[in-house]
């Protein structure tokens, strides 16, 4: 089953992140201003929060 996951490496980690109010599940989790989680157990692989994070810092995976 894919999931979704992060890629600290794009994502600025300075501000709070976009796919936030986009995830259905909510599956993203973001301590402060760190780099955002995906709740592997939660995520239902919509793609909603790649389409939204204008970093391209989303990515699915199977």
């Amino acid at each position: 089953m894919a999931v979704a996951y992060v890629i600290k490496e794009k994502c600025p980690q300075d501000h709070a992140c976009p796919a936030l109010p986009h995830c259905p599940t909510q599956a993203i989790v973001q301590r402060g201003y760190d780099a955002p989680a995906v709740l592997a157990e939660q995520c239902i692989a919509c793609g909603k929060c790649i389409k939204v994070c204008p970093k391209k810092a989303f990515q699915l995976k199977e």
